[in-house]
């Protein structure tokens, strides 16, 4: 699958500075080359099933700001909450119906649960491979353009209420799958989400991430597991 194609797909270099790795201060790596192969296969078909929604979600989330915005540039007396739900809603169901999707074919990425079984049982301290890099950019993209949407909507819609009271639900359910994505990457490839979040804070976003932690209860896993040091979640 291709990168979205819009900038938000692009790798620059000040991503690149950010995929620093779990283990980036070490070396260390104790998975063998059979389990290195199938972190490396179950990345990269991560990557393609959320390169793929990316690019079908994030023209909709641009199309849902840019109603958002006109409607909101108008005058007051000349603003039509009902135009705006009709414009809207379909869009709305539309990315939650490929974002559900994309969760369910997440979840079903590594038959056996061969690599979440050891991912539970034990932690590797490793450099990020360039399979990781990629799922990491995808993952970003998909988290600031829906999430970042979800929440930059919510906002937007004060100003319509009776807008909010009917797109209102439809926002909390496209954001459901958004965090399941996410719980079901950090799942089986943990350091991937510290990736994300190194990304994520370069453009002042890493707080959408924590919270999606925060709702799915990984921080919890995360801690016992030894690795909320790595999303700064611990408390």
């Amino acid at each position: 699958m291709s990168s979205p194609p819009s900038e938000i797909g692009v790798h620059d270099r000040r991503d690149e500075r950010g995929m620093q790795g779990p283990g980036s201060d070490t070396t260390s790596d104790d998975r063998t080359d059979d389990q290195k192969k199938q972190d490396a296969e179950l990345a990269n078909r991560l990557s393609a099933l959320i390169e793929d929604a990316n690019e079908k979600v994030v023209p909709l989330t641009k199309m849902i700001r840019k109603h958002i915005e006109n409607m909101d540039a108008r005058k007051e007396e000349d603003r039509d909450e009902q135009e705006l739900v009709d414009a809207v809603k379909p869009l709305l169901i539309q990315a939650e119906k490929i974002l559900n999707e994309t969760q369910g074919a997440v979840k079903g990425a590594d038959p056996g649960n061969k690599v979440s079984n050891r991912a539970k049982r034990h932690v590797d301290a490793h450099n990020a491979t360039p399979e990781e890099q990629r799922l990491a950019q995808a993952l970003k993209v998909m988290v600031e353009e829906v999430g970042g949407t979800i929440e930059w909507a919510r906002n937007k819609l004060d100003s319509f209420p009776k807008a909010k009271r009917d797109l209102g639900p439809l926002l909390d359910a496209l954001g459901q799958p958004l965090t399941q994505i996410v719980a079901g990457v950090g799942m089986l490839l943990a350091g991937v989400l510290n990736l994300v979040g190194n990304l994520l804070s370069g453009l002042g976003l890493d707080g959408l991430l924590k919270g999606i932690i925060g709702a799915t209860g990984l921080d919890k896993i995360y801690k016992g597991l030894g690795l909320d040091k790595w999303l700064n979640t611990k408390k």
